[in-house]
């Protein structure tokens, strides 16, 4: 069961990333650059050459930078880019990978344990049914927002917790699925959080079967967030266009819920407030 795993970074060395993140199988890796930054990779027996994403359809747009490497006998295609968004990484990610059995979406701080491909490849043997599998990773306490204790069925009602590191996939169902990230939600996109919810969304809108397994495949580094900023305006409002996004008519609902249930978020700022930023979001997406 071949898994290939699908690594989103932002201005990293490529040789370092990948030594540090102990991988056990092959990957495709988009490294997105800041203005002036160095893709820092050493490509010394590398074939270099060009791409243009599959939606890029003018001449003029910028061009991506792809080198093949070798680690540790694994295969590894960087795709290096200028261009902002983890959404567009991600599809880029979807869009160029291998054929294979299992694609594993992951982050540059992310360090697998030791056999951790193997326990992935068991999971999907034991459990046929499964589409997906959702696996557990270790992060520290404030920003952990699930662990699985039991494999179970992830449905339209608790889907919305889990991180884009937590997800596999069987790469025929991507495929055949046609789902991909959305481009204006993630960090780097004009909303700031939720393309790793709206990607569970849309899969379990397209019949993928996703089910959570109670492995856990590593860590996450401890490091500040690439988008969280604390409750700050545009997290409200990016919240309201996210709930737009998932569930349409029912947006204004479910943001009245959420601020009943996280109190704390706003507790300088007052429920009036936080409402109507998430209201202003969702007008913005609506229109």
């Amino acid at each position: 069961m071949k898994i290939v795993s699908l690594i989103s970074a932002v201005d990293q060395n490529i040789d370092k990333m990948i030594s540090g993140m102990r991988l056990e199988t092959d990957a495709v890796v988009v490294n997105q650059l800041r203005d002036g930054g160095s893709a820092g990779a050493s490509f010394d027996d590398a074939e270099s050459g060009v791409l243009k994403p599959k939606d890029q359809e003018s001449s003029d747009q910028p061009e991506i930078q792809v080198s093949d490497i070798t680690s540790d006998d694994h295969h590894i295609k960087c795709i290096t880019m200028h261009m902002r968004g983890v959404g567009l990484s991600r599809n880029t990610c979807i869009d160029n990978c291998p054929y294979c059995d299992i694609c594993l979406f992951t982050d540059e701080d992310i360090i697998y344990d030791a056999g951790y491909s193997d326990a992935i490849r068991s999971e999907y043997e034991a459990h046929p049914e499964a589409d997906a599998i959702l696996f557990n990773m270790r992060v520290c306490e404030d920003r952990r927002t699930y662990w699985n204790e039991q494999y179970d069925r992830v449905r339209f009602y608790n889907y919305g917790r889990y991180p884009a590191y937590s997800i596999s996939i069987r790469e025929k169902v991507l495929d055949k699925s046609g789902v991909h990230f959305p481009l204006e939600f993630g960090g780097g996109a004009k909303y700031i959080n939720g393309e790793d919810s709206v990607f569970l969304h849309d899969l379990l809108k397209a019949g993928v079967k996703i089910y959570k397994s109670p492995v856990c495949l590593g860590e996450e580094t401890e490091r500040e967030s690439t988008w969280f900023k604390g409750y700050t305006d545009d997290f409200f409002i990016s919240r309201g266009a996210l709930y737009v996004r998932l569930y349409g008519v029912w947006a204004k609902l479910r943001a009245h819920i959420f601020l009943i249930r996280h109190k704390d978020m706003y507790k300088d700022r007052g429920y009036a407030s936080a409402y109507g930023l998430m209201k202003k979001g969702m007008n913005e997406y609506s229109g």
